[in-house]
């Protein structure tokens, strides 16, 4: 059923749905055939799993590659379990706070029309290029205090760090990785003698237990930050335009009502879901979906597969529908929560963030343009991690004002 290298080599064209249908249909937790874990793919399973950290820890591993080799020091505050977690996440929570993003909001939009103002009516437009990649980038720029000549470095800094987005050799990826962290450790010694009003400057000055946190707790932080901060986004973004331009009478529903644009983000993280998977480790003997799982063995939970669960979310659930998750809307699939964000206490902490990129794109394009098409063959990165849109040229025309 699942094939001996997956995730490897299973995502050339983005999620592979049928293989997550056949893992639903034989009951939603399977054992995996050549690795020591278990993978489930429905919705019930994949939040039972993700909101019972006592029961499946992440300080084992969260991705394939870590099974089996233990790190000195969490790479991520992903990596860690209650309580050290909620004191980690604790230290930068307030960045996150609905004030900040209230603040942020006009900044930016002024990002996001300055970015569209390349894009020519009726002409192809690459949104990878031009829109998801450096939208979120410059965002999560400007939320760290990073100086605006080094965003462009961002990117290539945050693909080696994610399996698969790249290809690049492993030498490369390191030394990219190794330069991207004392970049990050550099800036935050700088704040500590001159603070200013931004993420790297509150971790700068954080003093947990009356000490200031060490270069690599920085690390783990800041580079965790600047991944989560620009690749969910970024392929939410790619792929929730891809969706709209194949169904263009969700795009002029949407323009004629304004107000559904909260609902139709939902749906467009439910319907892309970047994170491919994130490893539990059970920490007990527990029952999932009527399997033994013994203490110790791992557990993949496929968010990709969780978000188009008919349990979850009604026999359409492979149906895209911008109106699936609004209020005025009744019934089970209006009321399950997406996953594209994780669920528990590892949910994203920028979610918030997350969501407004993506709501104020999609007035500002909506606001200028009548309609969407696609205008070439999109391309997915393959990265059994973190899946997306390598490149996406679509159309934009009907212009309607400036």
């Amino acid at each position: 059923m699942i094939p001996a290298d997956f995730p490897d080599g299973s995502f050339a064209h983005g999620h592979p749905h049928a293989l997550y249908e056949r893992i639903r249909a034989a009951g939603g937790v399977v054992r995996h055939p050549s690795l020591p874990l278990w993978v489930t793919g429905t919705h019930a399973e994949v939040r039972a799993v993700a909101g019972d950290p006592a029961a499946y820890r992440s300080g084992d591993g969260i991705l394939i590659p870590e099974i089996g080799h233990p790190y000195d020091a969490p790479p991520t505050i992903m990596h860690t379990d209650p309580p050290e977690h909620a004191r980690y996440r604790g230290y930068i929570a307030p960045a996150f706070r609905p004030s900040v993003m209230r603040r942020l909001e006009g900044a930016i939009r002024d990002r996001i029309r300055a970015l569209l103002a390349p894009a020519e009516p009726g002409r192809p437009f690459d949104v990878v290029g031009g829109l998801a990649v450096p939208l979120p980038l410059q965002v999560i720029g400007l939320l760290l205090g990073i100086p605006e000549d080094d965003w462009p470095r961002f990117f290539r800094w945050s693909e080696a760090f994610v399996p698969g987005a790249a290809d690049l050799p492993a030498a490369e990826r390191d030394a990219l990785r190794l330069e991207c962290g004392a970049y990050l450790v550099g800036i935050a010694h700088e704040r500590r003698a001159d603070p200013r009003d931004d993420v790297i400057t509150l971790l700068a000055l954080a003093r947990p237990g009356g000490q200031p946190l060490t270069d690599l707790e920085l690390v783990m932080y800041l580079v965790q930050l600047l991944v989560a901060g620009n690749e969910t986004t970024r392929h939410a973004i790619s792929g929730g335009l891809l969706a709209l331009a194949e169904h263009p009478a969700q795009w002029a529903a949407l323009r004629e009502r304004p107000d559904g644009l909260p609902a139709a983000v939902e749906e467009i993280l439910r319907w892309t879901s970047p994170v491919v998977y994130f490893l539990r480790t059970a920490t007990r003997p527990m029952e999932l979906g009527g399997r033994k799982i013994a203490a110790g063995e791992h557990v993949m939970l496929l968010y990709g597969a969780a978000n188009r669960d008919p349990d979850a979310f009604g026999p359409d659930a492979d149906r895209f529908d911008t109106t699936r998750f609004d209020t005025a809307r009744s019934g089970a699939a209006r009321d399950a929560a997406g996953l594209a964000f994780g669920y528990g206490p590892h949910f994203c902490l920028g979610a918030a963030l997350a969501r407004l990129e993506i709501r104020l794109l999609l007035e500002e394009l909506m606001s200028r343009h009548e309609h969407v098409t696609v205008a070439g063959t999109p391309a997915y990165n393959g990265s059994p991690v973190v899946i997306g849109l390598r490149h996406c040229e679509l159309a934009f025309a009907g212009v309607t004002r400036d």
